[in-house]
């Protein structure tokens, strides 16, 4: 695709170029120059979000998150809500020598800002201003969108449902006025005009698909503008920050603005442990211009089911979360739990999940983006490798769950009732006696005593429940047949792992892991200095010495041509960009 990597997600960092980031469909400091962007993915917890905890299990789960995450001058800070019950918690401080962190907090949100964008345009389409089938030239200029723009035809549903098939970020973002560190604060409305009356045609990406545009949404809030004659600020003020008393929530537009009730409040944003800059957003302000306070965004979260939320408002939200297309409402994404939306800017990260149905939130903000991970893997697996099962009870749920451990110390956990794809551990160890995995890509981690062919002990994602696990001899054929239809060919001669980068020297890093599971397999990439988890990989043919392999999530793809020990050939997620991997026994680590 053309243009930029910086986002506003929560799974990436600032300033390379990116697999993951704040959606279906991440960046890092020591390279200013940014790089096409190619995705983002938020992998789904295995748990339902506990509302129900107490005060000290959420503070013990806010000083984990931590103490495992961030560095010592970062913070954390957590809300969950049941009903008309919020619980607060809070980890580490505001920046260096500052207080610490609590629910009044300040952080920068990111693509959270979406939701509220969406929530706006449904408000708009309640009053009888808008259509949600509207093209947006109805809304511009002609002087901005000639009627013979390839433009013409997309809707303002398109852009809240991530189908326009506008590129992640407008080409002309990167310019001589690029500051890295606050990367859309030099971007202006007449930047975004000139971008829009120059579009052609070939700069679409796929349109009718599902891809992730803070382009799209930060043009919706353009256009929002434009419709009710209000700057997105004063649009989103009047609209749900006054009526909500969300008195600590504003845009952060320009430089210079910030509000004197935030002083002394505003965290300082971290990336892999250094200070980064705040981000000031104006063009595209409702794609993730958006600060705010855990005390916020829970009184945000309560407004979806309180009976005092002001029936408008109320009307517009529940527009806002109605599915639409591809399992989005407008801007918020479905789950099998509620709605969700992560976020984050340069030196932030945030999390937000509803279920309006169950009266319960879960909100986590921070002020510092996850280091590179790193693997560790300890032990003798021989004695414990194999096929394990065994049940979940989670919340009165039960969850069948399936380990694969092999006797290099990779543990792969498929969740046989939710997710068949397998999630790797990253870190493994076991003593002789106890064996601990743990899956950072959805926070949890299980220890378990090995025992007459018996591993019982607990599994952590928030909050901890026994686990025990007996061996099998086989796959479950439903997770058996999964694999087969993932794998199309004779993968046998490729497996362990392949390392490269994407774009040549200077891109990004990633991993390519393939592995022979039975008589199936199974696939993941890896994006170690973005985020702890892996894509798991859709479909991998194989035929002579050609590869092919897509993941869905990212609408990404590979096709490359085997020699030996490299494979090399094109990466593409919108524009093609040259990947070679050379292979290695053991996961590499980057140099």
């Amino acid at each position: 695709m053309t243009g930029s990597s910086y986002q506003f997600s929560s799974t990436g960092k600032r300033a390379r170029y990116s697999l993951f980031s704040g959606s279906k469909p991440g960046e890092s400091i020591t390279n200013p120059m940014m790089k096409p962007l190619i995705g983002q993915v938020l992998v789904a917890l295995f748990l339902a979000c506990s509302a129900q905890a107490n005060e000290n299990e959420l503070t013990e789960r806010a000083k984990r998150y931590q103490e495992g995450k961030l560095q010592p001058d970062e913070g954390v800070a957590m809300a969950l809500l049941e009903g008309d019950e919020t619980t607060f918690a809070a980890a580490g401080r505001l920046g260096k020598d500052r207080d610490l962190v609590d629910e009044n907090t300040l952080f920068e949100i990111g693509s959270i800002t979406k939701v509220f964008t969406g929530i706006l345009l449904a408000d708009q389409v309640q009053r009888g201003k808008a259509s949600l089938d509207d093209p947006i030239a109805k809304h511009l200029p002609d002087s901005v969108l000639p009627k013979d723009s390839p433009l013409a035809s997309v809707t303002l549903l398109d852009l809240a449902t991530h189908t326009s098939g506008l590129p992640r970020l407008p080409g002309n973002l990167e310019s001589e006025d690029l500051d890295p560190g606050d990367p859309y604060a030099n971007y202006s409305v007449d930047d975004l005009h000139e971008y829009l009356k120059n579009f052609q045609e070939t700069d679409f990406e796929e349109r009718g698909k599902q891809s992730y545009s803070n382009l799209g949404v930060g043009l919706l809030g353009h256009i929002l503008e434009r419709i009710s004659g209000m700057p997105y600020e004063a649009l989103l003020t009047k609209t749900i920050l006054a009526p909500l008393e969300m008195d600590s929530t504003f845009v952060q537009r320009a430089k210079g603005d910030l509000p004197k009730k935030s002083a002394g409040r505003f965290a300082t944003g971290h990336s892999e442990g250094r200070e980064t800059s705040h981000w000031h957003i104006d063009a595209l302000c409702g794609a993730g211009a958006i600060v705010s306070s855990a005390a916020d965004m829970a009184k945000f979260a309560t407004a979806h089911w309180n009976e005092s939320t002001p029936t408008e408002l109320r009307a517009a939200m529940d527009l806002a979360m109605r599915e639409t297309r591809n399992d989005m409402g407008l801007a918020w994404f479905h789950g099998d739990k509620g709605y969700w939306h992560n976020g984050g800017t340069g030196g932030f990260r945030s999390e937000l999940k509803i279920s309006p149905e169950n009266r319960t939130a879960e909100i986590m903000l921070t002020n510092g983006a996850e280091p590179p991970q790193s693997t560790k893997v300890e032990g003798d697996f021989k004695k414990i490798s194999g096929f394990w099962s065994g049940t979940l009870n989670a919340n009165g749920v039960e969850l069948r769950q399936f380990l694969r451990i092999s006797e290099s110390g990779q543990v792969v956990l498929h969740s046989l009732d939710q997710a068949l794809q397998g999630i790797p551990s990253t870190s493994a160890t076991f003593d002789g006696s106890t064996l601990t995995a743990e899956f950072p890509g959805i926070r949890a981690k299980f220890t378990g005593k090995f025992a007459d062919d018996l591993l019982a002990g607990e599994f952590e994602q928030g909050v901890t429940l026994p686990l025990s696990l007996k061996r099998a001899e086989q796959l479950p054929p439903k997770l058996s047949e999964f694999l087969k239809q993932r794998i199309d060919g004779d993968i046998s001669t490729i497996n362990g792992f392949w390392s490269g980068m994407i774009g040549g020297k200077g891109g990004l890093f990633v991993i390519l892991q393939i592995e022979s599971v039975a008589d199936a397999g199974e696939a993941w990439l890896y994006s170690p200095t973005q985020m702890p988890g892996a894509l798991s990989v859709d479909q991998l043919k194989i035929e002579g010495r050609q590869l092919e392999l897509k993941i869905e999530t990212v609408h990404g793809s590979y096709e490359a041509e085997i020699d030996g020990k490299t494979m090399e050939g094109t990466w593409s997620q919108g524009a093609p960009m040259p990947l070679k991997l050379k292979w290695s026994k053991s996961r590499p680590e980057q140099k």
